[in-house]
């Protein structure tokens, strides 16, 4: 039999989980599309412009850089050093050539993921949200609190945001510096093409790392796993949501993930330049 309390009751208890649940995918997606945008920084002209003029100038360093490396290594070869390898060093300025000229499309897919990995954690649920759990936020204090959690929320979220919109000026800077970090390939000290890597890395992994955090910290407002007096690990996940670029940074410092990604670069930069060569046959 249809019993209409039980029917506003449900319409309502659906109203309020659909509320709270669209409000975070909110904050998440549109997180999620400052980012998306920042990919428009690699098509501006000045940008594109300045990655070309930085991959002349690299090859024409690189002349001189490898010619001056195998007059050394000539030298050392002839007084029997053994320390000396002109094979590896044809072999490394094979790999900084083909970085070079393959460094806008590396560039390119290592921001296309990291957007769809944002994209990606932005959709991920957050669970029902029904009356109780509203009853119990509001039970925290009343509506003074919740305005509270709201300000507090919305400054962290602008403040995420100009992060992203910072991140899309680095990014371009990285793409027009990485021509002449690809440079250091020809030595065996890899550490300014290591370092740029590294840097690549966490710019386009943050953000989803970002959105996690936010909507991680949004969620625990209803979340009756914690305690009344417990709404102090919302600021917490806040606080780590603003400084996760920095516990990323070292993570990918401290574990040389950049180097080993790195090798990975290489290949794929060598592939592009074999790929374009039986092209041109």
């Amino acid at each position: 039999m249809f019993n209409l309390g039980d029917a506003i009751g449900e319409a309502i208890n659906s109203f309020f989980s659909n509320l709270f649940n669209d409000l975070i995918s909110s904050f998440a997606n549109t997180l999620a599309n400052i980012w998306s945008t920042s990919l428009n920084v690699l098509s501006l002209p000045l940008v594109k412009n300045g990655i070309v003029y930085a991959q002349a100038l690299a090859f024409t360093l690189l002349v001189l850089k490898v010619m001056n490396e195998a007059f050394q290594t000539y030298i050392l070869y002839q007084n029997g050093d053994s320390d000396a390898d002109p094979s590896g060093l044809l072999i490394r300025t094979a790999q900084a050539v083909a970085i070079i000229a393959a460094l806008p499309w590396i560039v390119l897919q290592i921001f296309t993921l990291g957007t769809k990995v944002a994209s990606d954690v932005a959709s991920l649920g957050t669970g029902k949200t029904g009356i109780a759990d509203w009853a119990f936020l509001l039970s925290t204090g009343g509506g003074l609190v919740l305005i509270l959690f709201g300000l507090i929320v919305v400054i962290s979220f602008l403040i995420i945001a100009i992060q992203s919109t910072i991140r899309g000026a680095e990014l371009a800077l990285m793409a027009v510096l990485g021509p002449i970090m690809a440079l250091n390939l020809t030595a065996n000290n890899r550490s300014m093409w290591s370092a740029w890597l590294r840097q690549v890395i966490i710019i386009c992994v943050s953000q989803a790392v970002q959105i996690f955090m936010l909507q991680g910290a949004l969620s625990m407002l209803t979340s009756q796993v914690v305690s009344s007096e417990g709404r102090l690990y919302v600021f917490g996940w806040l606080w780590v949501t603003i400084k996760s670029p920095k516990y990323i940074q070292q993570i990918v410092y401290s574990t040389g993930l950049g180097a080993a990604v790195g090798g990975t670069t290489r290949q794929a930069g060598s592939v592009v330049i074999m790929r374009k060569m039986m092209a041109m046959k």
